[in-house]
């Protein structure tokens, strides 16, 4: 007969308040200043398996003066790792399966709420035994950071201008105390240049004003910059070609005004000069009356 040994690994969850341990404490009320929560975490946790192992959450009620916010903290007693006489299996706090390693939350609003969990690594080769940790919490309310007034920066208000493919945005509202992301806000560009932002690949760029001592950073602005798609020196006649506002000058690329700054009358038709007669993408006419546009695709015949 085979005799199976268990390997039982578990987890103490303890609160603190006021650095008072209390230890097996799932749920403790608290009055600071004029805030008063409750801090609600689980008490104990089995981990099951290696891998990701869900704890519930942490949950707190009550209310927080204007201005602050509460942040609860957590400490391993054994750095981090489950512990069974000299053997150790290291684990990560997480907020979600996958989720970077998490030893802080706040809360800005109550009531809230917000995910626990650990990441253990593989135990498969530690031999049989109970394998445990605490983890000690602490709450405690500090001042928050307003955010930043959101930028005044509309899409009407923007002008592009392109070079060598991509562009140039323009808009008076642009402040160098702000900073811009053209990946979806994973990383962040100081802005160097008041009134503009250079070399923009045609997306989304979203401008914010950036965090300081005093403010937390602003809400983004989201901004459209336009496709600038490439066309040799213009030599006509074209026919049914569709040309943007660039153009190939030998090493760069140039916006098309620095060429044409205006679209010309020729035989009574909106063309430029007399490399052929323009419509736009659409197939509609042009007027002789129109301006040269850097962000607007043409068809010259």
């Amino acid at each position: 007969m085979k005799h199976i040994r268990k390997r039982t690994l578990g987890i103490l969850l303890a609160l603190v308040m006021l650095l008072s341990l209390v230890p097996g404490i799932s749920l403790t009320a608290h009055a600071d200043g004029g805030s008063d929560y409750t801090v609600t975490i689980p008490a104990t946790l089995t981990v099951e398996n290696s891998g990701w192992n869900d704890a519930g959450g942490i949950s707190v009620t009550g209310t927080l003066e204007a201005n602050k916010k509460l942040i609860v903290s957590a400490s391993s007693d054994g750095e981090y790792a489950l512990v069974s006489g000299e053997n150790k299996v290291a684990y990560t706090l997480a907020a979600t399966s996958g989720g970077a390693e998490t030893t802080s939350w706040e809360f800005t609003t109550l009531p809230g709420s917000a995910s626990l969990g650990i990441f253990v690594e593989d135990y498969s080769s530690k031999p049989a035994g109970t394998y445990t940790d605490t983890v000690t919490f602490t709450a405690k309310v500090e001042d928050a950071k307003a955010a930043a007034e959101t930028p005044a920066i509309a899409q009407a208000d923007c002008t592009f201008s392109p070079t060598n493919g991509t562009s140039t945005l323009s808009n008076t509202n642009i402040t160098t105390s702000m900073e811009y992301s053209t990946n979806s806000g994973t990383t962040w560009t100081d802005v160097t240049t008041a009134g503009s932002i250079a070399s923009l690949a045609a997306g989304t760029v979203q401008i914010r004003v950036r965090e300081t001592d005093e403010k937390l950073a602003s809400e983004a602005v989201s901004i459209t910059v336009p496709q600038v798609l490439r066309i040799n020196e213009l030599v006509g006649p074209y026919t049914g070609d569709k040309l943007t506002c660039e153009y190939y000058a030998g090493e760069t690329w140039q916006a098309l005004v620095n060429r044409y700054d205006l679209i010309k009358a020729y035989s009574n038709r909106a063309a430029f000069g007399s490399d052929g007669f323009i419509y736009y993408e659409n197939g509609s006419a042009v007027p002789v009356t129109d301006a040269v546009d850097n962000t607007k695709t043409y068809e010259v015949q």
